[in-house]
């Protein structure tokens, strides 16, 4: 029933969530110079696990593993880290 579209997205979506992390965190960097340069370690993590993630999607007809819980705390982390460089701003 599948088209078989659903790799595209999620790889999609990958993206785009490290893309809107990268806006953010720039942002902030470019506000609050000095407490905004803390930001930019949060889309570095993301990017790493969006790139991990990608990689296994490439990986064929079989479903992805679940996202392992280290890689999840890292991207919570990295949102907890922007967010905190937001009240600062």
């Amino acid at each position: 029933m599948s088209s078989g579209l659903q790799e595209e997205r999620t790889e999609l979506a990958w993206l785009r969530t490290m893309l809107s992390c990268w806006a953010a965190a720039l942002i902030a960097a470019k506000i609050s110079f000095p407490v905004g340069t803390l930001a930019i370690m949060g889309p570095v993590a993301v990017t790493t696990v969006a790139h991990l993630r990608r990689r296994r999607l490439k990986g064929g007809g079989s479903p992805p593993p679940a996202l392992p819980p280290a890689a999840a705390a890292l991207v919570a982390a990295s949102c907890v880290i922007i967010a905190i460089a937001g009240l600062f701003m």
